[in-house]
C-alpha cells in the first residue's frame, strides 16, 4: 500500500497526508492499510505522517483510543493516482442530562478543488459551539466544524490570537490554501492550531443527518 515517503515522483501514486487533532488523554493510533503510523506508536495531538506516497485503491482506515466510545473506529479510504488528500482525525463531545459526556472519534477528508490563489481558511474542532479568535486584528466567530474563509493577498502577514493568545503568525508568501485547525489538548486547557499549506485541498463540512448530528 505505501510506497515511499521520499519518492513523491512516482506517476502510479497518490499522496496522503494524515493528521491528528485529537486531543484526548488516552494514546491515539493510526493505521491505513496496514501500515500503522509512527512504527505502530502513538501519535501525539498534533503530529501528522508528513507526505505519504500511496498506491490508488481503497485501503481500510483505523482509528483507536480508549478514551473514545467506541474507542475503534473503522472505514475504507480510497486513494486516486495523482490526487493529494489529507485525513484529519478529531474528537466530538456530546453531554448529557445527567451531566455524563460521551466522546466520540472523527476523521475529515481535504480532497483537490480547482481552486487555486492564495487563501485562508479557518475550522474549529473544539467541543464548543462556537469560538471567537482574532485574524489580523479582526474578530472572527468560528461555528464548530465550519469554514471561516478570509481574503488574503501574496505578502499578506497574517496574525491568529485566541484570548490574547498567540496561535500562529505567517506570511502569505506562496499561492496556496492555508488551513487552520483549532482544537484542543486534554489537560492543558488551552486552544492550539495546526496548520496545512497546499495548493488545491479544500475543507467539506460533515453532512448532517436528520437527527441533526454529524456524519462521517
Amino acid at each position: 500500500m505505501l510506497l515511499s515517503q521520499e519518492n513523491k515522483e512516482t506517476p502510479e501514486a497518490g499522496f496522503l497526508h494524515i493528521v491528528n487533532l485529537i486531543g484526548l488523554e488516552n494514546p491515539t493510533y493510526i493505521e491505513l492499510g496496514g501500515f500503522a503510523l509512527n512504527g505502530g506508536g502513538a501519535v501525539k495531538p498534533g503530529e501528522g505522517s508528513g507526505v505519504l506516497a500511496i498506491r490508488p485503491g481503497t485501503h481500510p482506515f483505523t482509528l483507536r483510543n480508549a478514551g473514545a466510545r467506541p474507542e475503534t473506529v473503522t472505514g475504507d479510504f480510497t486513494m486516486e493516482a495523482g490526487k493529494t488528500v489529507a485525513i484529519i482525525c478529531y474528537d466530538e463531545g456530546k453531554v448529557y442530562r445527567d451531566g455524563s459526556e460521551e466522546v466520540k472519534l472523527r476523521h475529515t477528508v481535504l480532497a483537490e478543488s480547482d481552486t487555486t490563489g492564495p487563501r485562508l481558511s479557518l475550522v474549529s474542532l473544539l467541543r464548543a459551539p462556537s469560538v471567537v479568535v482574532e485574524v489580523s486584528g479582526d474578530s472572527v466567530t468560528l461555528s464548530a466544524r465550519r469554514a471561516f474563509q478570509k481574503k488574503v493577498a501574496l505578502g499578506d502577514e497574517i496574525h491568529i490570537l485566541h484570548q490574547g493568545r498567540t496561535l500562529a503568525e505567517f506570511a502569505i508568501d506562496r499561492p496556496v490554501h492555508h488551513i487552520g485547525f483549532l482544537y484542543q489538548k486534554a489537560g492543558s486547557g488551552g486552544v492550539e492550531l495546526s496548520l496545512i499549506e497546499q495548493e488545491k485541498l479544500e475543507y467539506q463540512p460533515p453532512l448532517e443527518t436528520e437527527a441533526g448530528e454529524d456524519a462521517e
